[in-house]
């Protein structure tokens, strides 16, 4: 496919959001041009354990957990009927979500204060289950589960396939996909974008969207976000268990997993995984210790499940914001440059926001308001982050845990 010249909308990532959004824009008839540094889901989004859950992180904090929910219940209403829209089973399973308290003071500060907390703010949803309520359960924890906090509607997909699921949804409708084409830099003339550079030639656009994620902040300094690696393994094809999406603190540090795929593979990660610079954090390498980490949640966390072989093991690069909060909407001062990046967790977001951002880019009515998120409330502010982090330093940066 030779490249071409311009278009009218440019993406930049071809990600969850970027071909949420590609494959929306597509829909409503418009010119479509996805750009791609490496190759679809390559990064946070084919890295991480699927995990539909739509309020991850101990928030004691009113507007932070209503304006996640708000959108978080939307996206879940969408997901049953999307794998028949797109054509494209991504193995979604509403299951169930448990957050684990693993000792007696996490189990009182869940039953006296998050939940209540949670509750009156209106998560209407959200349960407590003690000991004997989620063995009954989930009877594959072990003893050092003390009771969790639990979500019936949260659940787990495959990553990979909603993300190829949108891609080629979005081709159907026309736009093109150009992978291996990274993006050198926006370019910009009195205040407008007018295209982009990219290692094949430059590439004019009316649009330029930015849904690069944790590498966003390379192409548009003006909005800090931040890069964060995590690390993930995963087993051997098992038979199916009672398994949840499910996150825990585990020797003070803050772990995920227990998603267990259609063909039976088990991903956890998180323990152990090392504190690094920020721009370490774009490095996908691994170390023996870090793998151990996450191999150990196996031991510590299930019963019966130390023997079972773990085939991979990965690092993937996800985004923050300093309030947990995603950037979406347009660049301040600088005409046609939106950006759709800083999501922690994906899963729980690609569906609502690829439909609200087309909405907002044809009608300037989005269904639902995107002023929670909007990219102004960072806008050339420079956060003092921690300087060597991982995701427990930084949930205890952001007061979510």
């Amino acid at each position: 496919m030779d490249f071409p010249k311009e278009t009218e909308v440019a993406i930049i990532g071809a990600g969850l959001m970027g071909c949420s959004v590609g494959y929306r824009l597509a829909k409503a008839g418009m010119e479509v041009i996805i750009l791609e540094m490496r190759n679809i889901a390559s990064g946070a989004s084919g890295r991480n354990g699927g995990m539909v859950t739509q309020l991850d992180g101990r928030d004691c904090n009113q507007e932070a957990i209503l304006n996640r929910l708000t959108y978080a219940r939307e996206n879940n209403k969408m997901l049953p009927s999307l794998a028949e829209e797109l054509k494209y089973d991504f193995e979604y399973e509403r299951a169930g979500g448990m957050d684990v308290a693993t000792t007696d003071e996490e189990w009182e500060y869940f039953e006296r204060k998050l939940v209540p907390f949670q509750k009156n703010v209106g998560d209407d949803e959200v349960m407590l289950l003690d000991k004997k309520e989620t063995k009954e359960v989930c009877p594959l924890l072990s003893n050092i589960a003390k009771g969790v906090r639990f979500r019936p509607s949260d659940g787990t997909l495959n990553p990979f396939q909603l993300n190829l699921g949108f891609a080629a949804a979005a081709e159907r409708k026309g736009a093109k996909i150009f992978t291996y084409t990274p993006v050198k830099k926006i370019v910009i003339k009195n205040g407008k974008t007018t295209g982009v550079q990219t290692k094949r030639g430059y590439l004019k656009a009316k649009l330029i969207i930015n849904a690069a994620n944790a590498w966003a902040p390379l192409l548009t300094p003006e909005i800090d976000i931040l890069p964060l690696r995590q690390v993930a393994v995963v087993t051997e094809r098992v038979a199916k268990l009672p398994v949840y999406s499910m996150e825990a603190v585990l020797d003070n540090q803050v772990i995920f997993g227990s998603t267990q795929q259609k063909s039976g593979n088990l991903v956890v990660g998180g323990l152990g995984t090392e504190a690094r610079k920020r721009n370490d954090h774009y490095q996908e390498d691994l170390s023996p210790d870090e793998i151990c980490g996450s191999t150990a949640i196996f031991n510590i966390i299930f019963k019966g499940l130390g023997d079972v072989s773990i085939i991979r093991s990965w690092a993937g690069t996800m985004a923050f914001t300093a309030d947990g909060l995603p950037c979406v909407g347009p660049v301040p001062e600088i005409e046609n440059l939106f950006i759709v990046a800083g999501f922690s967790n994906g899963m729980a977001f690609a569906p609502i926001i690829g439909k609200l951002v087309a909405e907002d880019i044809i009608s300037k009515k989005p269904s639902l308001s995107l002023k929670p998120f909007n990219p102004k409330r960072f806008y050339k502010q420079k956060i003092n982050w921690p300087k060597s982090y991982n995701y427990t330093i930084l949930a205890d940066f952001l007061n979510r845990r």
